[in-house]
């Protein structure tokens, strides 16, 4: 062991090089660093939507229950168009007739329009809050 500097020196048997103790205490504790830092790495979770405040599921929900209120729409439109062909085929010719199926179709498509709006507005009133809107 040479001491003249103070440092605690010791020789390696195979190649006579100096190794002190201090550079074994660092590596010892390298490694000890690594593997707890494995550890720790190793025990981690995904976040989820709530802890990072986006909640993905509201959009969908809302996207899903918009395209419900478009498939609605689309069939009662359709439904309508093939009741007013009926009727009209029904008047067979008759003014007054066509006249009241005209305002009739015009009267359900009025509906069919304002059952779409009022199914949208719910999708987007759907999660909590009242968005704005006052009930007084």
């Amino acid at each position: 062991m040479n001491t003249a500097n103070g440092s605690l020196e010791t020789r390696d048997p195979r190649n006579g090089s100096p190794r002190t103790s201090s550079r074994i205490v660092m590596r010892v504790v390298l490694l000890l660093a690594f593997i707890a830092s494995t550890v720790v790495l190793t025990q981690c979770q995904m976040v989820g939507d709530k802890l990072t405040g986006v909640q993905v599921g509201v959009f969908k929900r809302k996207n899903d229950c918009v395209r419900k209120c478009a498939d609605t729409r689309k069939d009662a439109d359709k439904a309508e168009r093939h009741l007013h062909r009926s009727i009209e085929k029904a008047c067979d010719g008759n003014a007054a007739c066509l006249s009241e199926e005209k305002a009739r179709h015009d009267a359900a498509e009025d509906a069919i329009d304002a059952a779409y709006r009022a199914c949208v507005n719910d999708c987007h009133a759907q999660g909590g809050g009242d968005h704005g809107h006052d009930d007084n």
